[in-house]
């Protein structure tokens, strides 16, 4: 009896040793963001530093962030009654040197943490919700958290949020909470860190403002203002007025271009449903040269009410 139950513990041991090998040999046909995201979920490492990226430091004015509901994309709706049954994981589609995903025919879901970027928004009538591009002054590194956040699952998700919230109110990285500004050196690459810079830090080079973020974190300091308060720094900016919204209702379907549908279907703060619908139309009418690709980071998915709750989408499982 005693060789048996050691038999089979043996067993299990192998099995789980060939799974882990495998999800490593997995990750290692991938490369770019796609690569690292894959070696994040298999275990193989803890979190991702990833490095200098290739946006822009041109510093421009305006909104830190102006994405407002006549941004969003709706080439064509469908109603919420249109309810498929059977879906399958969207994460486990392949995906692209950047870490887009590469569409195939059919349904497919996952339950991600998502970002309220709207603080004076009511959560108790969110409706429907359209994806829109990412526009304003801080449009790069708000890109950049929502897409780097997948890599670095040590980072609590209270954490990106006090980060998302000062870098909407349009703050400075020097003028951040401690706290807050080593969340912001965790994830961000570098090039897109020094974009939060004022111009005086800028001016000191991407390795001082480091090393004064590592100095301010080893003394201890703490985070002294919530999100809500952070959403204020700077002037933070609301989304536009109610007349341009439209109601829509919880559950419609958006068609984007290259013919395949999304939906946002928020469960609770933090946590969002993302369905995609892809027929084989889309499929079919596809450049064979360049595979239907959708990286739902890129997007902010905006509430149809007068609201206009702003929520950003990370491909980080909601739990």
């Amino acid at each position: 009896m005693k060789a048996a139950i050691h038999s089979s513990a043996v067993l299990m041991l192998l099995y789980s040793i060939l799974a882990v090998h495998l999800a490593f040999a997995q990750c290692e046909t991938k490369t770019g963001f796609a690569k690292q995201a894959c070696e994040v979920e298999s275990g193989k490492v803890e979190s991702v530093n990833s490095g200098p990226n290739s946006v822009s430091l041109g510093r421009s004015r305006g909104k830190p962030l102006s994405t407002n509901f006549s941004d969003t994309i709706h080439l064509d709706t469908l109603p919420p009654t249109v309810q498929p049954t059977a879906f399958r994981q969207l994460a486990r589609l392949d995906r692209t040197d950047d870490g887009s995903f590469i569409l195939k025919a059919g349904m497919f879901e996952a339950y991600l943490e998502s970002y309220p970027l709207d603080f004076d928004a009511s959560l108790s009538t969110i409706g429907g919700f359209y994806p829109a591009p990412i526009k304003g002054r801080r449009a790069p590194v708000i890109a950049a958290v929502l897409k780097q956040a997948e890599l670095h699952p040590e980072v609590a998700q209270g954490d990106i949020q006090a980060l998302l919230g000062w870098i909407v109110g349009g703050a400075d990285l020097e003028k951040m909470p401690p706290q807050v500004q080593q969340t912001a050196a965790r994830i961000l690459p570098r090039e897109t860190l020094a974009l939060l810079q004022g111009a005086t830090a800028a001016n000191n080079g991407a390795e001082a403002i480091l090393g004064y973020i590592n100095s301010r974190a080893s003394k201890g300091a703490q985070l002294h203002q919530n999100t809500t308060g952070a959403s204020g720094q700077g002037g933070g900016d609301s989304p536009s007025s109610p007349s341009s919204y439209l109601p829509v209702a919880r559950g419609t379907w958006a068609q984007m271009p290259g013919g395949f549908y999304v939906r946002y279907l928020p469960q609770r703060p933090g946590k969002t449903i993302l369905q995609v619908m892809v027929p084989d139309t889309a499929i079919a009418q596809a450049d064979p040269s360049a595979p239907l690709v959708f990286d739902p980071t890129q997007y902010l998915a905006v509430c149809g009410q007068s609201q206009g709750l702003r929520l950003g989408i990370t491909m980080r499982p909601a739990r």
